[in-house]
């Protein structure tokens, strides 16, 4: 039973006596989390019937706004679909002692709509499920992990209304444990809401820029899970930094001459008797972690609008920035994009460098997994690879291929015969038509003050 029930429910209030309502939770095509918060004399239904809410819901732009995408959201009406709670995500919500949370998802069975064969695929977690799919049978099962950056922000903006690091991170200190203990006991509540909501936190550390931070969580084999804590640690993060007087973005690159965030997947791949493929004692590789490779550097340029869903992630796209400028790997060197870190053989993985930390995690979690079958199908071979006694950076020229903005890399993704067998042309369409609009709309709906100071 892959739905919550009642009984799984009522287990859960039976362990908090001060619940009066349930948050019935989703995550969007942008990242968003959206949905209806039921008071607790109602919430049976959420278990038995489940929550109503428009297909549309899961396809709203950046803005929250509907763009009526391939005649969607108001040509057809707008109709309803029917979510389910999913299994064991029933927890508390930490900041508010009477509020219960639950993910929701669109199940299987919908009537037939629309464009999409499959309404439910219009759920990033359904994508995500779909391209899981693909390993069943294999005898392969990968394993990831989350890595997620931010900045912490003062509540207040400077005269320009431009957003400053909040009082006290006036200074950068990579790895600096001074900068964790000026704000000890926002990190310290972080960690315990994490714990409340059976979010597998581990390491924090302060990174290269001012107010700027990296949250990880542990490496598993439930990939449906760790999309799930990735997407609810953020909401944790930016709720307790609120709660603490402060404000946490996860926006790709909030200052143009500092750092920008960005998510970091880890990835390995375990065979039927629970063994790393990828263990090796070569420092480069064997052949699994090559074809793994290959499989990234595949899907690398398709899966960009995807890895970098905003205009303003575009900025981070710069030689000589530690940020993926092509589709080079080696080992132990973070200006390749697809890294293998130092660590013992056993734990051999690779390191995805590509994707903003503002990207939703279940996307970009199927775009890598697409990646990686298709290499370990195929025993694909990789290209661009990187000499660890090189002395030029990896990262020193962008490659001609590499999509420097939103509307190229929408042209990539949307014509990617690759993706389409794995998420479904209707899914490439859908989010390709939903990010022009969202471009569309954001390009004519006011004029910006660098409009007025270089044309008035």
């Amino acid at each position: 039973m892959e739905f919550a029930t009642q009984a799984d429910f009522e287990a859960v209030l039976n362990e908090h006596h001060n619940i009066q309502y349930v948050d019935a939770i989703f995550t969007d095509l942008c990242g968003y989390v959206r949905g209806k918060r039921f008071p607790l004399l109602e919430a049976d239904k959420i278990f038995s019937d489940g929550v109503l809410l428009p297909f549309s819901a899961f396809y709203l732009d950046v803005l929250g706004g509907v763009t009526n995408t391939l005649n969607l959201g108001f040509t057809d009406g707008d109709p309803d679909g029917v979510l389910m709670p999913v299994k064991n995500t029933i927890q508390p919500v930490p900041w508010d002692e009477r509020i219960l949370q639950v993910l929701i998802s669109l199940k299987k069975e919908q009537e037939k709509w629309g464009v999409i064969k499959d309404p439910s695929e219009v759920d990033p977690r359904n994508i995500l499920k779909k391209v899981l799919k693909k390993f069943k049978g294999s005898g392969l099962s990968p394993v990831v992990a989350f890595e997620l950056e931010f900045y912490l922000l003062d509540k207040k903006r400077d005269s320009e209304g431009k957003p400053i690091p909040a009082q006290g991170a006036n200074k950068t200190h990579v790895y600096g444990i001074p900068d964790l203990d000026m704000f000890g006991d926002l990190f310290h509540e972080i960690n315990e809401n994490c714990k409340m909501q059976d979010i597998p936190a581990t390491t924090a550390s302060s990174e290269f820029a001012a107010g700027q931070y990296e949250i990880n969580l542990r490496h598993t084999g439930n990939l449906l899970k760790a999309a799930d804590d990735a997407a609810l640690l953020r909401r944790i993060i930016k709720e307790t930094c609120s709660r603490h007087g402060y404000e946490a973005t996860f926006m790709a690159k909030p200052f143009l001459e500092e750092t920008g965030n960005g998510m970091h997947l880890h990835i390995s791949v375990y065979d039927d008797e629970e063994k790393n493929i990828f263990a090796t004692t070569s420092r480069y590789g064997n052949d699994y972690l090559k074809s793994a490779i290959a499989g990234l550097q595949s899907t690398f340029y398709d899966s960009f609008p995807i890895f970098i869903p905003n205009r303003n992630g575009y900025r981070r796209i710069k030689a000589g920035n530690f940020v993926p400028v092509n589709t080079s790997w080696s080992w132990n060197r973070r200006d390749v994009s697809l890294r293998i870190p130092a660590g013992s053989n056993k734990a051999k993985r690779i390191e995805h460098r590509a994707a903003s930390a503002d990207a939703n995690p279940y996307l970009v979690l199927a775009c890598i997994l697409a990646g990686l079958h298709n290499g370990l199908t195929n025993k694909l071979s990789p290209t661009n690879f990187v000499n660890f006694d090189n002395t030029k950076g990896a990262d020193s020229i962008v490659d001609d291929e590499m999509p420097t903005n939103l509307e190229s890399s929408l042209n990539k993704f949307k014509d990617s015969n690759l993706l389409s067998k794995y998420f479904g042309k209707e899914y490439l369409e859908l989010y390709n038509s939903t990010k022009l609009g969202e471009i569309e709309h954001m390009s004519s709906s006011f004029i910006s003050k660098e409009e007025y100071d270089f044309y008035l």
